[in-house]
């Protein structure tokens, strides 16, 4: 689709009340509003309770702010300034849903969810595949590691959660908006510091 007017028009429009222009800006860019929201939620979609479509509407509140606080005097394109304001919303949107207090919470599944394709945990959990000796020293394995990371700071916290689950620097400091050799330095202190509580 083109559009007729550069972003600048279609802002004063939007000032004076037009919603048509309005309209028009966000279908401009709601394929970048959905790029974005789909990276951010790819980092949290294995908790509960977590939808595209929020990650989705959160890119809208910030696209919604760079509309109203954009200032063309300022210098800056409005794409430049409307990819910053939805970063920056999607980020702090992520910071709540990984917060270490809502770990247990965000990380609950339910028996009948699929362990694997046609299996689901009570399944696997009734076929003593594991014998109980076997999940009690799982179950304490995943307690320390828990335990380790809840005695990180925050962002190491993430980091280590991301790693863990098998993202790669280049995906993690994507998702966390952050240099990948911080991911690197952080990832290197949090080997050290494990090999120090584990040994």
């Amino acid at each position: 689709m083109k559009y007729n007017q550069n972003d600048n028009e279609l802002l004063y429009l939007i000032v004076q009340k037009d919603e048509d222009a309005k309209t028009q800006l966000y279908a401009k860019y709601q394929k970048i509003l959905a790029n974005l929201a789909n990276k951010a939620y790819l980092l949290c979609k294995n908790m509960n309770g977590v939808a595209y479509d929020d990650f989705y509407q959160e890119a809208c509140y910030g696209f919604e702010r760079a509309i109203i606080t954009f200032d063309e005097y300022q210098n800056i394109l409005f794409y430049t300034y409307m990819l910053a304001c939805v970063k920056n919303q999607l980020s702090l949107y992520k910071r709540q849903i990984l917060r270490k207090k809502d770990f247990p919470l965000n990380y609950a599944f339910s028996l009948n969810e699929e362990a694997e394709p046609g299996i689901c945990y009570e399944d696997i959990l009734r076929s003593h595949a594991l014998t109980p000796y076997e999940v009690c020293e799982k179950n304490e394995q995943e307690e320390e590691v828990r335990k380790f990371q809840n005695s990180l700071p925050l962002i190491d916290a993430c980091i280590f959660e991301l790693r863990y689950n098998g993202f790669s620097y280049k995906e993690i400091a994507s998702l966390l908006d952050i240099p990948v050799n911080q991911v690197t330095r952080v990832l290197c202190r949090i080997r050290k510091k494990c090999c120090l509580s584990f040994s």
